[in-house]
C-alpha cells in the first residue's frame, strides 16, 4: 500500500463526498481536487500536496498525481489504477442514475399530457401543458406552440418569451410546419430569424405537429446560448409535438361532430316537420274524400235498387263498374287515413274481452263471396278452446280481412285455410294459401308502403293492406310474419300476447 503522504488528484468535480472519502481511506491518505485546482474534498483534512508528485492520466479522462517516496511509485501507481476504475465506475453509476431520473421525468410528462389530452376538449390547455415539460425536460430558455391558421403560423402557447406576447405569426415555425420534418437553428442561421433573434435564440429546434399525415402547426424550442439540439432532443420534441397535435385533432374533430350534429338535427327538424304536414294533409284530404265517396255509393246503390226507375242492362253494366271503382277508391282513402293514424302514433285502441274465433269466423263470412266468385274455398279448421283475449277486435277482424283478401286474391286454384292455436303465451291465426307463393327476397318488401312486387300488381289493391296488418299487430302487442315457397303458396301468421282480460 501507499505511505500515508500519497495523494491522489482527479481533475473532475462532483463525484459523492461519501465516494471520495471511501476512496481516500483505501488509500489511507488522498485528496480529490477540481480542474481549477480547487479541493473538492481532502482526507486527511489539513493534509498538503508534497514535493515531487507524479501525475498518471485516467482514461476516463481525469488525472490521477501521486507523491510519496520513489520506491512506492509503482505500488502507487497500481493502487490509483484501482482507485481510477472505481472512480469511473461511480461516474457511470452516476450518468446512469440521471439517465434513469430523466426518463422517470419524461414519463411523467407525458403521462400528465395524455391525460390532459383525453380529459378536455379544450387544446389550449394541452398547448399549454406542451409548452411548459417541453421547456423544462429539454433545459431550453423558451418555447413556443405555433397552429396554422388562415395560411399563417402562430404562436398559441408559449412560456419564457421576452420580446413577444403571442399570437405573431413565426417564419421558422411556418417553415417547419410546411416541410413536416424536424428543423436546426444555430449561430448565424438563428439571428436571421427576426422572431427568434428578438429573442435572443444562438440555437432553436423546430418539429412539426403532426397527425395521420396531415400538419397543425410547429413545436419551437429556443435557447439562448450555444447548443447543438440530439437526437434524444429531437425525439423528446416530436412525442411532445404528437401530444398537441392529437389535442389540435380532437377538438377539430369534436368541432366537426358538433356542427354535424347540428346539420343533422336541423334536417331532423325539417324532416318532422314534413312528415307532420304530409300526415295532416292525408289526414285532411281522407276526411274530405270520405264524406262524397260515400255520398256516391248511396247515389250508386239507389241507382242499382232502381228506386228511381229500372236500369237497362247495358246502362246497369257501367253503373257497377263506377261502383267498384267508387268502392276501391274509399278502400285506398280509409287505408291512407289509417296509415296516416299509425305513423303519427294517433291509431286508437278500444280493448275489450274478444273471442278469436267469433272473429275469425266474421272475416271468413265477410269473404267468402269473393272467394266463391273465384271458386275457391276457404276453411276454417278446428281448434281447441281459446280463452278470451283482452284485445281491440275491429282491428283484428281488419289485419284477418287484408290476409284472407290476398290469399283469395292470389290464389287461382285451390284453397285457403285458417288456423288457430295457444302457443307459450301467444294466440296464434294462420292464414294459408295455395297460391303462388313469394319468393325470399320479397317476404319483407311486402310490408313495404305503396310496394308491390312483380305481377302483383295486375291483381289489384293499393300495396298498402299488409303494411297496414303488420303496424296494426305490432300495436296490438304481437307481430305478423310470412313464410312462402314460390309455386306452392304462403302462409300468413298473425302472433297476438295471451292477454286475458282482467287477469
Amino acid at each position: 500500500m501507499p505511505q500515508r503522504d500519497t495523494l491522489l488528484r482527479i481533475y473532475e468535480c462532483g463525484e459523492p463526498e461519501g465516494a471520495l472519502r471511501e476512496l481516500a481511506r483505501a488509500l489511507d491518505g488522498a485528496w480529490w481536487v477540481g480542474a481549477g485546482g480547487e479541493v473538492c474534498a481532502a482526507w486527511p483534512a489539513g493534509s498538503a500536496p508534497p514535493d515531487g508528485a507524479r501525475s498518471f492520466p485516467l482514461s476516463g479522462g481525469g488525472t490521477l498525481v501521486l507523491a510519496g517516496e520513489e520506491g512506492d511509485a509503482s505500488a502507487a501507481a497500481e493502487a490509483f489504477g484501482r482507485v481510477a476504475a472505481r472512480a469511473e465506475q461511480l461516474r457511470r453509476a452516476e450518468a446512469e442514475r440521471d439517465e434513469l431520473r430523466q426518463r422517470a421525468e419524461e414519463s411523467e410528462a407525458l403521462h400528465v399530457l395524455g391525460l390532459a389530452a383525453n380529459r378536455t376538449l379544450d387544446p389550449d390547455e394541452v398547448l399549454a401543458l406542451v409548452a411548459r415539460f417541453a421547456r423544462a425536460l429539454l433545459g431550453a430558455h423558451y418555447v413556443t406552440v405555433n397552429t396554422a391558421t388562415d395560411g399563417s403560423v402562430r404562436t398559441t402557447a408559449s412560456v419564457g418569451l421576452r420580446a413577444h406576447t403571442g399570437g405573431e405569426d413565426d417564419p421558422f415555425a411556418h417553415r417547419v410546419a410546411g416541410m413536416g420534418k424536424p428543423l436546426v437553428l444555430e449561430g448565424a442561421e438563428a439571428a436571421a430569424e427576426p422572431f427568434h433573434a428578438a429573442e435572443g435564440m444562438q440555437a432553436g429546434l423546430g418539429v412539426p405537429l403532426s397527425l395521420f399525415g396531415e400538419t397543425f402547426g410547429a413545436l419551437v424550442i429556443g435557447y439562448r446560448r450555444a447548443y447543438r439540439p440530439a437526437a434524444r432532443d429531437v425525439r423528446l420534441a416530436l412525442t411532445l409535438a404528437g401530444h398537441a397535435a392529437v389535442a389540435i385533432g380532437n377538438a377539430r374533430l369534436h368541432r366537426a361532430l358538433a356542427e354535424r350534429g347540428g346539420e343533422l338535427e336541423r334536417a331532423n327538424e325539417e324532416l318532422r316537420w314534413s312528415t307532420e304536414a304530409k300526415d295532416r294533409f292525408f289526414a285532411s284530404m281522407s276526411h274530405e274524400l270520405r264524406t262524397p265517396l260515400n255520398a256516391i255509393l248511396g247515389y250508386q246503390d239507389l241507382l242499382l235498387d232502381g228506386v228511381v226507375g229500372a236500369v237497362p242492362d247495358g246502362p246497369r253494366s257501367f253503373l257497377e263498374r263506377a261502383q267498384r271503382a267508387t268502392r276501391s277508391l274509399l278502400l285506398l282513402v280509409n287505408d291512407v287515413l289509417d296509415l296516416s293514424k299509425l305513423a303519427a302514433g294517433k291509431m286508437d285502441l278500444v280493448r275489450h274481452p274478444v273471442r278469436v274465433g267469433a272473429v275469425v269466423d266474421e272475416a271468413v263470412a265477410t269473404i267468402e263471396p269473393l272467394a266463391a266468385a273465384r271458386g275457391i274455398t276457404v276453411e276454417v279448421l278446428p281448434a281447441p278452446s281459446l280463452p278470451l283475449l283482452a284485445t281491440d277486435a275491429d282491428r283484428l277482424r281488419q289485419i284477418l280481412l287484408n290476409l284472407l283478401s290476398n290469399a283469395v286474391k292470389f290464389t287461382d286454384a285451390g284453397g285457403v285455410t285458417v288456423t288457430m292455436a295457444a302457443v307459450d303465451e301467444w294466440v296464434e291465426v294462420a292464414v294459408a294459401d295455395t297460391g303462388y307463393g313469394i319468393a325470399a327476397e320479397d317476404q319483407e318488401r311486402i310490408f313495404h308502403e305503396f310496394e308491390q312486387i312483380v305481377g302483383s300488381a295486375r291483381r289489384g289493391g293499393t300495396g298498402l293492406g299488409l303494411p297496414i296488418s303488420r303496424k296494426l299487430a305490432r300495436l296490438l302487442g304481437g307481430e305478423l310474419r310470412v313464410k312462402s315457397t314460390p309455386g306452392e303458396g304462403s302462409v300468413f301468421t298473425l302472433r297476438l300476447p295471451l292477454e286475458v282480460p282482467g287477469a
